[in-house]
């Protein structure tokens, strides 16, 4: 498949699936899921939905247990919706993007604090 062909049906995945979680799925441990991303091999044959949940890892770790429990649920409305030979495999993969950039962020404040302190020990008059 040529490579924006495959990004457009991630895209497409990645959309309809969203509204599936949002709207069909009645499973309460999914509602604080996103999908983030969605990644197809060259063949088509594997999905991998990349997923988080802002309110913390435990409800991350309940989200994706709900979701391999609606797993064939998923595919199958997926089928309909891809009208393919064969409808993909879906993987579950936990995107924890926004945790590292966090952790990344409070790390950049911490040596602007430091950078500053030592800037105002310096001027301080002796």
């Amino acid at each position: 498949m040529l490579h924006h062909r495959r990004e457009r049906a991630e895209q497409f995945i990645l959309e309809e699936l969203s509204l599936i979680l949002q709207n069909e799925v009645a499973d309460p441990r999914v509602a604080p899921l996103t999908v983030t991303a969605v990644s197809l091999t060259k063949d088509r044959r594997i999905a991998k939905i990349y997923v988080t949940a802002y309110s913390g890892e435990e409800d991350l770790q309940a989200g994706l247990a709900g979701l391999e429990s609606a797993k064939g649920y998923l595919r199958s409305r997926l089928s309909e919706l891809l009208a393919w030979r064969f409808t993909p495999e879906l993987l579950f993969v936990p995107d924890r993007t926004w945790q590292k950039a966090a952790r990344l962020e409070q790390l950049f404040q911490e040596i602007e604090r430091e950078k500053a302190a030592r800037e105002g020990h310096e001027q301080s008059p002796s």
